[in-house]
């Protein structure tokens, strides 16, 4: 009797055993997701895990918040809103790039101040300031206007390694030191061109642009970091205020120039007529003269009389007028 009994137990326990595990290998994970679409729920049991679907039950978060991105590398279930948040801003990005750009930086910034950079910067670029910052200035901020006439650079205010989207050769009709190639900013190109033709007209100089030659456009912040480089063996400690560290030139920014009449050093620029025209006219074009002596506690930079750079026409135009300098402005 005994051992009937321990059998008929035996079987029951057996078939309990085999119906449990009928019923979890036919369990649908997703029967208590309101959502259901078989599609969208096949790549749900492909990609996420128990816990991961649970979340989404939980929450009820709907397949249109992740499924877009669920089959990309790295993808993260719990950060699904920031890929929809960045995706919203940069519609034009494919998934797997809004997955790797919010994966590869949301622990240095937040998705939306990613895509106020992205609109001047590239993506490597942001990159590089995340991983690298400044080696120069450990408390220096990347400017997030970078790409605008009015952007602000100084020894604070860093584009760390970037390279302006809308570079090309200086007009020929400009010219140039030794007939160098220079690459300016496009927004400087017709500026600087019809400045040239004023003066010319205006200080009936025998010699195209007055006799105004451009000596520098624009600056890599690799040749910057060369720049500064050799400057600090010839100023040791005061290098600050007479070349600017990389990233911190606003020859980095495409819109400045360097002018020179030939057979004149830097120093006695100031003392041409050349000088005293543009320091009178250059913000009809949109110029202005960024280093002068009544702004070097500003600036940190000694005079550059040579130095002139795009701001704009209007914001030129109330510099002028208001005897003011763009480091002025932005400080106030």
């Amino acid at each position: 009797m005994k051992t009937k009994r321990a059998l008929f137990v035996s079987m029951i326990l057996v078939v309990s055993i085999l119906c449990f595990a009928f019923m979890n290998v036919n369990y649908d994970k997703l029967s208590r997701y309101p959502y259901k679409n078989e599609e969208n729920n096949r790549l749900i049991r492909k990609y996420l895990n128990d816990e991961e679907i649970e979340y989404i039950i939980e929450y009820s978060i709907a397949p249109a918040t992740f499924i877009a991105y669920i089959q990309e590398n790295n993808f993260n279930i719990y950060h699904a809103s920031e890929y929809r948040e960045l995706n919203k801003l940069l519609w034009d990005e494919t998934p797997a790039s809004i997955v790797n750009m919010v994966e590869r930086t949301r622990n240095a910034m937040d998705v939306m101040t990613l895509a106020n950079y992205l609109v001047h910067y590239r993506f490597d670029e942001v990159l590089y300031w995340i991983d690298h910052g400044d080696p120069y200035n450990a408390n220096a901020i990347l400017v997030t206007n970078a790409g605008n006439a009015n952007a602000f650079v100084d020894d604070t205010h860093t584009l760390s390694i970037r390279k302006p989207f809308n570079l090309q050769l200086l007009n020929e009709n400009i010219p140039t030191v030794d007939d160098k190639d220079i690459e300016v900013d496009v927004a400087l190109q017709e500026p600087l061109q019809n400045l040239c033709q004023a003066i010319d007209e205006e200080l009936a100089i025998k010699r195209a642009c007055g006799g105004l030659l451009v000596d520098n456009g624009y600056i890599s912040y690799v040749e910057q970091d060369k720049l500064y480089k050799a400057a600090k063996e010839v100023y040791g400690d005061s290098v600050s205020k007479m070349e600017f560290m990389p990233g911190h030139s606003e020859h980095q920014l495409g819109l400045s120039v360097d002018f020179v009449l030939e057979g004149l050093s830097n120093n006695d620029f100031a003392k041409t007529e050349q000088y005293n025209w543009l320091k009178e006219n250059a913000y009809r074009f949109g110029l202005v003269q960024s280093y002068k002596v009544e702004n070097a506690y500003l600036t940190n930079k000694a005079e550059q009389s040579y130095h002139f750079r795009y701001v704009g026409h209007e914001m030129a135009r109330y510099l002028h007028d208001n005897n003011l300098s763009l480091s002025e402005v932005i400080s106030n």
